[in-house]
C-alpha cells in the first residue's frame, strides 16, 4: 500500500499537552458536549460506514480499549468513516474515528487495538481540551481537519505553528500517547508488541516512497524515534517481543476432515496444508510447538529432521515438532524417510514464502 508521508496513520491524532483528570470531573460534561458537536460535523463532512461486521469490529475493540483507561465511562464510541487514506483520530468526550483503509493497513485485530489505544490515550490524557483552552474553537476544527487529512498545508494556511499547536509540543504528547497505548494493551487480550509492529510497518512504507516535506507535521518524532522507545519499553515492562501474533505472519491453523471416508486431522500453515495424520493428538502436539518454533521468525533452513532407528525426526529450533514412525508408512502409503522429507520440505516452504511476501508487502 502507498501512503503519502504526511499520513500519520493512528498513531498520531491531536498534538497538545494535557494532564489526566480523575474519573467523572466536573469538566466532562462540557468536553462530551463538544466533542459531540465536532462528531456531528465529521460525519456531516464524511460518510460513516454502516457495514455490520466492520462497524462491530471496530467497537467491539475499541470500547474493550476504553474500558482499560483512566476515563472508563466516557460515552466512549468508535466509528468507520469513509476516506482515501489510512488514519484515525480522536475527538473530546470520547469519539473516535477510524477511516475504512485503515482496516486494511492494519494486519490483525491486535494493531488495531492498538491504534485504537493510541487515539484513546489522547482523550483520556485530554489533549483536545487543552488544544481548545489554547486557542479557540475555530481553529481547533481546522486543526481537526489538518490532522484528519494529514494536509501540511491546511496547517500552514491557518498559521497554526504561530499558535504553538503544532510544533514544540508534539514530540511529548505522541510519545506519552504511544507509550500510554502499550499500557493499556497490556490489560487486554490484545498483545502490547503490536504497537510496535504498526509502527515498523509504518517505518518501512515511509522507506519504500519519495520523501514529501511534512510541513507543519514536521517537528512529530521521527519514525525512527518512535520505534526505538517502543522497543524499550517493552522490554522494561519485561514484554517478549514477538512480532508474529500482532502482524499475522506464520499462521497455524489444524481442523478435521473427511479423506476416504474417514476422519483425518491436518495441520496448515498460512492455510496450506503441511501434514495429515489419523490422530489428532499429535496435530495438537505438533501446532504448540511449531507455534513456539515460529514465533522466533526461523530461516527456512532450520527446519531439519534426524533418524533415529526406524522413526524419523522433524526438528525446528532444536525441538521435536513432529515424530514419524515406521507404523506410519502405511498411512503415508510411502515410507517414513520420505514422509519425513516432504513435511520439512513443506515447512520449509511455508517460511520461505511467508518471508518473502513479508519483504514485499511488509
Amino acid at each position: 500500500m502507498q501512503l503519502n508521508r504526511s499520513i500519520l496513520l493512528a498513531v498520531i491524532a491531536l498534538l497538545v499537552i494535557g494532564t489526566a483528570p480523575a474519573r467523572g470531573a466536573p469538566g466532562d460534561d462540557a468536553e462530551i458536549r463538544i466533542g459531540r458537536d465536532y462528531a456531528r460535523r465529521i460525519e456531516l463532512e464524511y460518510k460513516v460506514v454502516t457495514e455490520r461486521a466492520v462497524a462491530e469490529r471496530v467497537a467491539r475493540i475499541g470500547q474493550l480499549i476504553a474500558e482499560t483507561s483512566e476515563r472508563p465511562t466516557l460515552p466512549w464510541s468508535f466509528k468507520v468513516i469513509e476516506f482515501a487514506e489510512p488514519n484515525a483520530v480522536a475527538l473530546p468526550g470520547g469519539f473516535v474515528y477510524v477511516t475504512k483503509p485503515m482496516l486494511s493497513f492494519v494486519r490483525s485485530d491486535h494493531e488495531l487495538a492498538a491504534v485504537l489505544a493510541h487515539e484513546v490515550a489522547h482523550t483520556a490524557r485530554r489533549h483536545q481540551m487543552e488544544m481548545i483552552r489554547r486557542s479557540n474553537q475555530a481553529v481547533f476544527w481546522t486543526i481537526l481537519i489538518a490532522v484528519l487529512t494529514a494536509d501540511p498545508n491546511i496547517a500552514a494556511g491557518a498559521q497554526l505553528i504561530s499558535y504553538g499547536m503544532l510544533s514544540g509540543y508534539t514530540r511529548d504528547l505522541e510519545r506519552e500517547a504511544d507509550l500510554l497505548s502499550i499500557a493499556y494493551l497490556a490489560r487486554t487480550p490484545y498483545t502490547p508488541v503490536a504497537a510496535l509492529t504498526l509502527m515498523e510497518r509504518l517505518l518501512r512504507e515511509e522507506r519504500f516512497r519519495a520523501t514529501v516535506d511534512p510541513g507543519a507535521f514536521r517537528d512529530h518524532p521521527r519514525t525512527e524515534e518512535r520505534v526505538a522507545y517502543l522497543q524499550t519499553e517493552l522490554r522494561r515492562r519485561g514484554i517478549p517481543i514477538i512480532r508474529r501474533t500482532a502482524a499475522n505472519f506464520l499462521r497455524i491453523s489444524t481442523q478435521m476432515i473427511t479423506d476416504g471416508g474417514r476422519e483425518i486431522s491436518e495441520l496448515s500453515v498460512n492455510e496450506t496444508p503441511v501434514v495429515r495424520l489419523p490422530d489428532p493428538a499429535r496435530i495438537a502436539g505438533m501446532a504448540a510447538t511449531l507455534g513456539q518454533f515460529f514465533d522466533s521468525d526461523p530461516d527456512p533452513g532450520h527446519v531439519t529432521t534426524i533418524r533415529l532407528g526406524d522413526t524419523w525426526e522433524i526438528i525446528g529450533g532444536g525441538k521435536v515438532l513432529l515424530t514419524i514412525k515406521a507404523a506410519d508408512a502405511a498411512f503415508f502409503g510411502i515410507s517414513a524417510a520420505d514422509a519425513a522429507t516432504q513435511i520439512q520440505s513443506r515447512l520449509r516452504w511455508a517460511i520461505e514464502q511467508d518471508r518473502r511476501k513479508r519483504q514485499f508487502n511488509g
